[in-house]
């Protein structure tokens, strides 16, 4: 399935993230070795494909990529307007890297693509650092993920007597940490001093340490802090309530995948994925806040 951006005219100058997933999620592009992709013939076959992309296009830049074993993740920069959206040439990459494979493999019914692809259009050079650091990092993540599956797992219509009764939730990571006997609430107010933060720190990290798990959506910036300096930490879990749904393909982000790895992470959300970035309203932090604190069973440190 194609997700993309209906208001979008992509024949029009920019950079845009492509991600391509094999049929089935085969593992037909290579395997994980040392936290990187060790690739298949097949995978060097996509890497070089992709790179021959501006001979067919000379408008494209194929600026970024990584061929994992059973995706892609790549960067196309459009650098001048194009006669025909960016799509049709996404479309000839995979109809010509499934025709070489077909013959390379002697196996004319090989499907090797997903139907479709992802895309997202990187509107700033912030963003398009970020997306870069994204992708090289992506090996490594992909290869803690397999060795780990079970700290990755998604849950739909979660059933779990803590939670408010009234939203339908779903889960991400070590389901476990909702049986925790302590449970800590972290709500910090955007006026804090400097100096009332660091002794909230210290008040969190000794908690954390004596084994409660601390809880809060971790919007604020000292919020944000404290759960960095939890993740600083070999000790210590948090529980993230996410202002919005899960998406397709979802994985934390930042550190807070590193500390899904080690099983100190659950991501909980009560809202529907709506493939549309939400602004954060008051009213939604309020109502996560409260929530926070029918979990924590009001036990809060702020």
């Amino acid at each position: 399935m194609i997700k993309r951006m209906n208001v979008h005219d992509y024949t029009r100058v920019g950079f845009y993230m492509v991600t391509i997933l094999t049929a089935g999620r085969k593992q037909l592009f290579g395997s994980c070795r040392d936290n990187r992709t060790d690739l298949s013939e097949a995978g060097e076959i996509v890497q070089r494909r992709w790179k021959e992309i501006s001979k067919h296009r000379p408008e494209i830049e194929t600026n970024t990529l990584v061929v994992m074993p059973d995706h892609i993740h790549g960067i196309l920069y459009v650098k001048e307007e194009l006669a025909q959206p960016v799509g049709l040439t996404i479309r000839g990459f995979k109809s010509g890297v499934t025709s070489e494979l077909r013959k390379h493999l002697k196996d004319p019914s090989l499907d090797v693509w997903e139907e479709g692809y992802h895309d997202r259009i990187i509107m700033n050079i912030d963003t398009l650092h970020n997306e870069r650091q994204y992708i090289h990092d992506n090996p490594r993540r992909y290869c803690v993920k397999s060795a780990h599956p079970e700290l990755f797992i998604r849950i739909n219509h979660l059933d779990n007597q803590r939670l408010p009764q009234a939203a339908n939730w779903n889960g991400f990571g070590n389901m476990f940490l909702l049986d925790k006997p302590e449970m800590m609430q972290v709500q910090v107010s955007r006026n804090i001093s400097p100096g009332e933060l660091t002794d909230l720190k210290s008040d969190v990290l000794e908690q954390a340490w004596r084994g409660a798990v601390l809880i809060s959506p971790f919007i604020s910036q000292g919020e944000k802090e404290i759960a960095q300096a939890l993740m600083d930490e070999d000790y210590g879990s948090l529980i993230l309530l996410k202002p919005e749904g899960f998406p397709p393909l979802y994985k934390p982000p930042g550190n807070y995948f590193d500390l899904c790895a080690k099983g100190r992470l659950l991501v909980l959300s009560p809202y529907a994925y709506t493939g549309h970035k939400q602004a954060l309203s008051r009213e939604r932090c309020i109502q996560m806040n409260d929530w926070v604190m029918q979990i924590s069973d009001g036990k809060k440190l702020s």
